[in-house]
């Protein structure tokens, strides 16, 4: 009962409200415009939110995605009126494919005769700072406060190994996993790398410095030497990264905001625009002429809905990317689907059932040109496989084609505790999934069973894809990870490059000219203000203030999820492992 009566408050507190901005704007309704001089404003001090739509139209305020900073350097770049662009960086959140697509539309956006400074208190700072400047180096001008620091320390990678924590806990973890790469069972049966596990690991994480070190050296024009000199004595402090030579200009955030409206010639009374304020009166890049339909596949994979809560896991839920996708196919003005893929994988049946949608819709005639974010390993390569053409970054985490199945068996805790478990079984594997009793060897049988056809379900399919025979498949498989710059060589990717190389080659498939404007729509399309309101009074926002106070545990809870994944009963998961990268 208080729970409803809190709803209902809420409730009618929120109309109330919004019945007053609504007024409000009535009475104070004007046309938006621009200046005549504008300097667009970036927040790139944390990762850029794949796909997202503002909350209850705006009212709890608006998350800013890689599609949209995107979208302003593509149409700014075309307006005389922009002239330049500020952005501020911060930690090293970003993952490398956003980097990498950022720096690119950077490098267009300067091609077209504008400026670009970047500023940071610190690249990094307490931590390193490795993409973050990476991205920053792509701009013709890098400023840093005074007493920052330029954590351009080189990669690592730090790997949790739970084994010994389960063993005082009495809990015995039962996982299969195909094969030696594969390493998430890792993560709870070894208390070190296995020798697979860290030649994996090494040689990822060396093709990436190769690839921040070539791109720093380019963008900086620095001999590569130089810039591996500078990585190996980082952090450097201020004036030793500005005789380093990749930052230009020591001061302050109000300095470099006073140096970019100067540049830009604005009068002494402008102010910076950021990305939603200037598409909104000035309109998308990709808003005019046939339409492209975007569906987004980002978190883990999993059957039902998709979920995006204020805190913990964002999962890309089956039921929700297949409706999606069969919308676009029965759209008359969809010409082709661009599918966006940022997911370390998930639920084997689940990635099945989103590459099958995806299969018929190039049956049906519409073509699917797969775009790869930060991630698209393990389930999320395996839905990848449905594209005529695959897109990954340089630096996009791909690959891991393996699987992995089992339990975390919670007998011994259990009799330890002083619990003892009655067992009544009407089938000889009846309780196979169940965590308080180990595996029997048939219900290990069964398991090997289920893993084997499920790997082997996984290699047919790339080859099969990939146009490989059944030993290159497998020798790219065995559940490594690669670089996408390492799963081009071996045929995994057809192409590096971010969406905008996705949409060209989207608009080739639909026999487009090259040039021809088109419309991106996202799919599904976003909730109604209505919708969302309805959703709040159901109870489904209970928790927003609650999640936003809690939004700094998210990464956390992010990394955690995998773990947790795995002991869950059921279904082969075909998941990268939990790795944290650059820390």
């Amino acid at each position: 009962m208080l729970r409803f009566i809190v709803r209902l408050f809420a409730f009618i507190g929120f109309l109330v409200v919004a019945g007053i901005v609504t007024a409000v704007v009535l009475v104070t309704r004007h046309e938006p415009t621009l200046p005549d001089t504008i300097v667009l404003d970036l927040d790139l001090k944390e990762p850029l939110a794949e796909s997202g739509t503002a909350r209850l139209g705006g009212f709890l305020g608006h998350e800013t995605t890689l599609r949209e900073v995107l979208e302003t350097l593509e149409r700014g770049g075309s307006d005389p009126r922009v002239k330049g662009v500020l952005a501020r960086f911060g930690g090293d959140g970003i993952g490398f494919a956003q980097a990498q697509e950022l720096r690119t539309a950077i490098e267009r956006f300067r091609a077209s005769g504008r400026f670009a400074i970047a500023f940071a208190e610190a690249y990094g700072d307490s931590g390193s700072g490795n993409k973050s400047y990476l991205l920053a180096s792509a701009f013709d001008e890098v400023w840093m406060q005074p007493l920052g620091l330029l954590s351009l320390t080189g990669l690592s990678a730090q790997i949790p190994f739970a084994r010994a924590a389960l063993d005082k806990l009495d809990i015995q973890p039962q996982l299969m996993q195909r094969e030696e790469y594969k390493s998430f069972a890792d993560t709870f049966t070894k208390t070190d790398f296995t020798p697979a596990h860290r030649e994996m690991i090494e040689a990822l994480l060396g093709d990436l410095t190769n690839q921040v070190v070539d791109g720093v050296s380019k963008s900086r024009r620095l001999a590569p030497a130089a810039v591996r000199a500078a990585m190996e004595r980082a952090p450097l402090l201020d004036k030793e990264a500005v005789e380093a030579k990749l930052v230009d200009r020591l001061g302050y955030a109000d300095e470099a905001k006073d140096e970019a409206l100067r540049r830009a010639g604005a009068p002494a009374d402008a102010d910076t625009v950021e990305p939603k304020e200037y598409l909104d009166i000035a309109g998308a890049a990709h808003d005019n002429g046939p339409t492209i339909a975007l569906i987004h596949a980002t978190g883990t994979i999993t059957s039902g809905k998709s979920d995006k809560p204020g805190v913990g896991e964002v999962t890309a839920g089956a039921e929700t990317i297949v409706e999606a996708i069969e919308d676009a196919v029965d759209d008359p003005d969809v010409k082709a689907i661009l599918f966006r893929i940022d997911s370390g994988g998930g639920g084997v049946t689940a990635s099945e059932t989103i590459r099958r949608a995806l299969t018929k819709a190039r049956q049906s005639g519409k073509p699917v040109i797969a775009s790869m974010g930060d991630t698209a390993a393990s389930g999320g390569y395996w839905i990848a496989l449905a594209a005529e053409r695959i897109v990954a970054s340089p630096g996009t985490i791909t690959g891991s084609i393996g699987v992995v199945a089992g339990k975390m068996s919670l007998n011994a805790l259990s009799e330890r505790l002083g619990v003892h478990w009655g067992v009544v079984d009407t089938g000889r594997n009846a309780g196979m999934w169940s965590p308080l009793r180990p595996f029997s060897p048939s219900e290990e049988e069964r398991l090997t069973a289920l893993i084997d056809a499920s790997y082997a379900t996984f290699l047919s399919r790339v080859a099969e894809a990939r146009h490989l025979t059944p030993e290159q498949a497998r020798a790219a498989a065995k559940g490594r990870v690669w670089s996408g710059a390492q799963a081009r060589e071996l045929g995994l990717v057809d192409d590096l490059g971010g969406v905008e190389s996705a949409l060209a080659l989207a608009k080739q498939a639909a026999k487009l000219p090259a040039d021809a404007p088109v419309t991106l729509t996202t799919f599904p399309k976003p909730k109604s203000v209505i919708q969302e309101i309805r959703d709040l009074a159901s109870g489904k926002g209970d928790f927003v203030e609650a999640a936003k106070m809690l939004a700094e545990l998210r990464p956390m809870l992010n990394q955690l999820a995998p773990l947790l994944q795995a002991a869950r009963s059921g279904e082969v998961q075909a998941q990268m492992p939990p790795m944290i990268l650059g820390r």
